[in-house]
C-alpha cells in the first residue's frame, strides 16, 4: 500500500498468577495488510499476509519495544501493527487455540477477546488517523482483563474519547456465573472456566415471549418511541463528550434492494407496536415478503427526514431466535411507497432500517421497553446528575430510544450505568438481558453488541491517534498514543495524594465526600473548609486491589452551587478526573487539575479558580 504508516506498539502485561507463562497463548484472527512500514510479532517481522489465523506462545513475543522510553531496553511481550482489523485471542492451558472458538461451544480453555482496528496511515494535517480497541465479553467471559492506551514516557493512561483504561473485576467470572442460568456456565471438572453470553447460548437464557405479550397490550395505546435524538448542547461537562452528540443514524451503505435514501444520514421518528397479527388484511405485498395473516411480531412505522414514510416488520419467532433480540441481528421486512414495495433482509443492514431495528433491540435488552421508573425520582435516589435535561417523558419507558441511550451514557459517565439498566428499570427479570446486566456490574467492557449505542465517556471502544490528534472538548488536544497495554488479570490500583488550592477569596465548604470500590478503605479525609487563597495538603486515598472512585464536592454558598471532582483510579497507571459545576454561581468558577505519577503514587493538585 502506498503512503506512510506509523506502528502502534502493543504490550501484554501478565498480572494473573493462576497460569504459568508456558500456558499462555496469543492468537491473531483477522486481516494483516502489507504496508511500507514493517509490522512485528515479538522479535519477528510479519512477512506472511495470507494467513487469517496465527498463534504464538506468550514467551515468544518477548522483545524490546522501540521508541518507548517508559520501558527502556527491557524486553516486553509485544507486537506492533499499523494495518490490522480483527481479534486477538489470549487463551490459557496446555495448547493454543487453533481457530476462532465457537461461542456456543467454546471448549474448556479459558480465553479473552481483544478487538483492535489499527489504522496508522498518516494523513495531511489536520486530519487525524484514528484506531480503536475494545475488550469484548460479547461471546462470554472467562477471566479478568484490562486495556489501556498509555503515554510513551510515563506509562500513564492518555485522555481518550471514551473509557481509558477499560477494566474488569478480579472475580468477574464467579460474579457473572452467580447471576445467569447455570446452563450458561462451562466447567472443566469441578472448575468453572467460562460463562457463555446470552447471544452465544440463547436457549439457556429466558426467551422474550412474556415481555412481548405485555407489549402487545401496552403498545396498543402507548407505542414505544424508536427515534433519534441529539443531546443538549450546553450544561453537560465537556469531558463527558455528550454535548450535541447524535444518538441516531449518521449514514451507511447502499445496497439493492433498499428503501430510497436509507443510506443517507438523517433523523427518524418511528413507533413500535407489538401485535398478535402483523397482516390481518392478508396484504399481498406483505405475504410476498413472508408476513402472512396470523403472524405475530412487531411493526415499526414512521418517517425518516430524507426517506419519508416506511414500516419495518419483525416476526416474533425471529425476535426470540438466538440471532434476534439477544443477538442483535433479526431478519426483517421493510415496506415503503405506501406499502407498494417491500423487501426482506437476512439480518441488520448498516442503513436507516438497521439503525431503527437495532435501537429497538438495544432498548429491550437494557430494560427500557416496559419500565415505569420515574426519571426524576430515580435520579434523586441514585444521585445521578441530569444537568437540567428536559426529557420527553417522565418515565424511562416513555423515552425515545435516542433519549434512553443519552441518559444511559450520562449516567455511565458518572459511574452509575448499573443504576439505570436491568432490574433498576424493571423488576421482572424476563424483561432485560441478565448477562448484559451482570457484565455491566463487573466491567467497563462490551457485554453485548448493543453496548455500541452508548456514547461519549461510556463507549467501551477506546480510540487513539497516530498523527494529528484532534481537539479535546473543553480545550487541549489528544496525545498520540505511546502504546496499547493489554493486561491479563486485575491491575492493582495505586494511591492518590491530594492537594487542594483555592485561588479565590471566597471560602469553600465541603458538602459531599465518597470513596467507592476501594478494597482497603471506605472513606478518606478532606478539610471541612477551604479558605480563600489557601492550599491544603496531606490528604490521600489508598492503594487498592480493586479500581475505585474518589468523589467530593465543595460549595461557596451553602450547597446551592456544587463544585465537584470525580477521580476514577484503575491499575498501576490509570486515572481519569471529571470536574463538574452546577448551581447559581457555577459560571463564576473554573475547576482544573494537575496530575503527576510519582514513585507509584498519583500526586494530583486540584484548583478552584475564578472563571476568566
Amino acid at each position: 500500500m502506498s503512503g506512510t504508516y506509523i506502528n502502534t506498539p502493543f504490550v501484554i502485561t501478565n498480572n494473573q498468577s493462576e497460569y504459568h507463562q508456558d500456558q499462555i497463548w496469543v492468537s491473531f484472527s483477522g486481516t494483516f495488510t502489507k504496508t511500507s512500514t514493517p509490522q512485528t510479532i515479538g522479535p519477528n517481522i510479519i512477512t506472511d499476509f495470507s494467513s487469517a489465523w496465527r498463534s504464538f506462545s506468550l514467551a515468544s513475543l518477548l522483545a524490546p519495544v522501540p521508541n518507548l522510553p517508559y520501558f527502556g531496553t527491557t524486553a516486553q511481550y509485544t507486537f506492533a501493527l499499523n494495518q490490522f482489523s480483527g481479534r486477538v485471542y489470549i487463551n490459557y492451558g496446555p495448547a493454543a487455540l487453533t481457530e476462532p472458538p465457537n461461542p456456543g461451544n467454546p471448549g474448556t480453555s479459558p480465553y479473552i477477546v481483544f478487538e483492535p482496528t489499527v489504522d496508522g496511515k498518516t494523513l495531511a494535517a489536520p486530519t487525524p488517523t484514528a484506531s480503536n480497541m475494545d475488550l469484548s465479553y460479547v461471546d462470554g467471559v472467562s477471566s479478568p482483563a484490562a486495556t489501556m492506551i498509555s503515554n510513551a514516557t510515563t506509562g500513564a493512561p492518555l485522555q481518550a474519547t471514551s473509557v481509558n483504561p477499560v477494566t474488569s473485576r478480579s472475580n468477574i467470572l464467579s460474579n457473572v456465573a452467580n447471576q445467569v442460568p447455570s446452563g450458561a456456565v462451562v466447567s472443566n471438572g469441578s472448575k468453572n472456566v467460562r460463562v457463555m453470553s446470552s447471544a452465544a447460548a440463547p436457549t439457556v437464557y429466558h426467551d422474550w415471549t412474556s415481555l412481548m405479550t405485555k407489549l402487545q397490550k401496552s403498545t396498543k395505546t402507548k407505542p414505544l418511541k424508536v427515534c433519534s435524538y441529539t443531546s443538549p448542547a450546553t450544561g453537560i461537562p465537556a469531558s463527558y463528550a455528550l454535548s450535541g452528540a447524535l444518538f441516531g443514524y449518521s449514514g451507511g451503505k447502499t445496497y439493492s434492494p433498499q428503501a430510497p435514501n436509507f443510506a443517507t444520514a438523517q433523523s427518524y421518528n418511528t413507533q413500535a407496536r407489538f401485535k398478535t397479527n402483523l397482516n390481518p388484511d392478508s396484504n399481498p405485498v406483505l405475504i410476498g415478503a413472508g408476513i402472512t395473516n396470523g403472524t405475530s411480531g412487531v411493526k415499526i412505522s414512521g418517517t425518516g427526514s430524507q426517506t419519508g414514510a416506511f414500516s419495518i416488520y419483525i416476526k416474533e419467532t425471529d425476535l426470540n431466535a438466538g440471532t434476534g433480540i439477544y443477538g442483535n441481528n433479526p431478519p426483517y421486512v421493510v415496506t415503503y411507497h405506501e406499502m407498494k414495495d417491500a423487501y426482506s433482509t437476512d439480518g441488520i443492514e448498516n442503513d436507516l432500517g438497521g439503525r431503527v431495528v437495532g435501537d429497538l433491540m438495544a432498548g429491550m435488552v437494557f430494560g427500557w421497553s416496559a419500565s415505569t421508573v420515574n426519571i426524576e425520582s430515580h435520579a434523586a435516589e441514585t444521585s445521578t446528575q441530569l444537568y437540567g435535561t428536559n426529557f420527553s417523558s417522565t418515565t424511562v419507558g416513555g423515552l425515545m430510544t435516542g433519549e434512553l441511550f443519552f441518559l444511559l451514557s450520562l449516567a455511565g459517565a458518572q459511574g452509575k450505568l448499573t443504576d439505570w439498566i436491568g432490574s433498576e428499570l424493571d423488576s421482572d427479570s424476563d424483561d432485560f438481558d441478565p448477562y448484559l446486566y451482570a457484565i455491566a456490574q463487573n466491567s467497563d467492557a462490551y457485554g453485548s453488541g448493543f453496548t455500541d449505542r452508548l456514547e461519549g465517556y461510556l463507549n467501551p471502544d477506546t480510540y487513539w491517534y497516530t498523527a494529528n490528534p484532534p481537539a479535546i472538548p473543553g480545550g487541549g488536544s489528544y496525545e498520540t498514543v505511546g502504546f496499547v497495554n493489554l493486561i491479563l488479570g486485575q491491575p492493582t490500583t495505586v494511591p492518590m495524594a491530594i492537594l487542594l488550592t483555592n485561588n479565590t477569596t471566597q471560602e469553600l465548604t465541603l458538602t459531599n465526600k465518597q470513596l467507592i470500590g476501594a478494597s482497603t478503605k471506605s472513606s478518606f479525609e478532606l478539610p471541612s473548609e477551604l479558605s480563600g487563597g489557601s492550599t491544603a495538603g496531606g490528604y490521600s486515598t489508598p492503594a487498592s486491589k480493586t479500581p475505585y472512585q474518589a468523589i467530593w464536592t465543595y460549595s461557596p454558598d451553602n450547597g446551592q452551587t456544587q463544585l465537584s471532582f470525580q477521580c476514577d483510579l484503575t491499575g498501576p497507571n490509570g486515572i481519569t478526573i471529571i470536574p463538574t459545576k452546577t448551581g447559581p454561581q457555577a459560571d463564576k468558577w473554573e475547576l482544573s487539575e494537575e496530575p503527576t505519577l510519582e514513585a507509584g503514587i498519583w500526586v494530583v493538585r486540584f484548583y478552584y479558580s475564578e472563571s476568566t
